[in-house]
């Protein structure tokens, strides 16, 4: 089988994801993400996952631990300062995910690299979940 080529944007979204609503299932032969609605399979879908059980790859949310550990670590790597002390605190608070993106927002130039840290941890976790599953592929990054 020849190597893919996956956008990252996509793969890190239905990682993302922990909508009890929405499944996320990967297709090893084309690299593309079939999303479909929990309780509103299509027959369509349901025949495709059926037909080819070992072709489609369920996708399982990283827990949210994960996501929470990935902001710990970009306030880690911060300058010391206002920035890093605001969003350290948003991490100590309720809704720290929400509390986060507040903080950001109030900082562009941190915003940015906020989100490039956050899609290169992704990438580094869906690369393990592919190369664990036996997928060849090379991620593309929304950034490049």
């Amino acid at each position: 089988m020849t190597a893919l080529t996956i956008r990252a944007d996509d793969l890190i979204m239905a990682f993302e994801d922990q909508s009890p609503e929405m499944q996320h299932f990967f297709d090893r032969e084309t690299g593309e993400l079939l999303t479909v609605f929990s309780e509103d399979m299509g027959v369509e879908e349901a025949e495709l996952l059926e037909a080819a059980p070992d072709r489609y790859l369920r996708i399982e949310p990283v827990p949210s631990r994960t996501g929470f550990d990935i902001m710990s670590d970009f306030v880690d790597i911060l300058p010391e300062g206002r920035i890093q002390r605001e969003l350290d605190q948003a991490l100590g608070r309720n809704r720290p995910f929400r509390r986060f993106k507040d903080v950001l927002r109030n900082y562009p130039e941190v915003e940015d690299g906020w989100y490039r840290f956050h899609e290169q941890a992704y990438m580094k976790i869906i690369k393990e979940w592919l190369d664990d599953h036996g997928v060849e592929a090379t991620l593309v990054p929304l950034q490049a």
